[in-house]
């Protein structure tokens, strides 16, 4: 086998492996403050892909991105965070301090997902 069809194979396996984990996370995800927050921001969770080129081969890096759809009773300075260790402790820092619960859904969501979010959001809220 060629380095040039080893390649191939092994991207075509790699993006099969991420199409499987979007499948699987259909259901809005939870954390921070769970019970008796005083606001919630929805995040679409998707993939930032930087990638070089080194003659036939081609290296990439793919970091989780959490893109801020909607904010209930609280507000973000930016509108996108990456999904480094520091960036995921700076956030749940932050939601504890200031009560906050974050909910995270696909990057490509229908809308009853959305709206499953929002539920989640107003659960064991505060103003409820």
């Amino acid at each position: 086998m060629t380095v040039a069809a080893m390649l191939l194979m092994f991207f075509l396996l790699a993006s099969a492996g991420f199409a499987s984990d979007k499948d699987t996370q259909q259901y809005p995800v939870a954390w921070g403050v769970l019970s008796k927050n005083t606001g919630c921001v929805i995040f679409e969770e998707g993939h930032k892909t930087n990638g070089k080129f080194w003659g036939v081969a081609v290296i990439t890096k793919t970091v989780g991105k959490l893109t801020v759809i909607e904010t209930q009773n609280y507000t973000l300075e930016e509108k996108t965070y990456l999904e480094t260790q520091e960036e995921l402790n700076a956030l749940m820092q932050r939601a504890q301090e200031d009560k906050i619960k974050y909910v995270k859904i696909p990057e490509k969501y229908a809308p009853p997902q959305l709206e499953s979010a929002r539920r989640v959001c107003s659960q064991d809220s505060v103003s409820n």
